[in-house]
């Protein structure tokens, strides 16, 4: 009778002369992390400038991302992140703006500013409507009280007319 195979005994045998120690796996290991790292920096570091120069007709966003404008004006680098008109340069040479930034940007803050906000939108939007509905009223009746006006002007023209003209008739059967 046969004895059944190990799965094992079909594969080759490594012998232990070729095989790596265990010092030497791990700094192989380590330098392909190293190495898949820089690339992926790299990678990242052509994304960031190709999305740079994809948004260069937004001028605004030189507001907002430190270094914009110097990548626009040909830069580039850490020169454009750190010139006087950056914002990223007056975070760096004032830390306390950031702390005040991420401060008023915290949720328990914004919310307490988004509650208050409510009711002040709410209210204003309510006194603007009354405000527009109290011109158009005043409008109307300025309208009306100048047409008004204006027929009380054309009807006393028109008896003006016709008294002058009853002033003729009587000025000439006279004679």
């Amino acid at each position: 009778m046969n004895q059944p195979r190990s799965d094992t005994s079909a594969r080759h045998k490594r012998y232990p002369s070729k095989d790596l120690s265990a010092p030497h796996l791990r700094a192989l290991r380590k330098e392909l992390l190293l190495v898949r790292a820089d690339v992926e920096r790299v990678e990242l570091a052509q994304a960031t400038l190709e999305l740079r120069e994809a948004v260069t007709h937004f001028s605004w966003l030189k507001f907002i991302i430190p270094g914009f404008a110097a990548v626009r004006m040909g830069k580039g680098g850490k020169a454009g992140a750190l010139s006087a008109g950056t914002i990223g340069a007056l975070l760096k040479q004032y830390p306390v703006v950031s702390s005040i930034a991420s401060m008023l940007l915290a949720k328990p803050l914004r919310t307490t500013v988004v509650s208050g906000a409510k009711p002040v939108l709410k209210w204003g939007s309510i006194a603007l409507a009354g405000w527009e509905a109290f011109r158009i009223w005043q409008q109307m009746k300025n309208e009306a009280a100048a047409g008004r006006a204006a027929a009380a002007g054309s009807a006393t023209s028109a008896t003006a007319a016709q008294s002058a003209a009853e002033q003729v008739d009587s000025t000439q059967s006279g004679y």
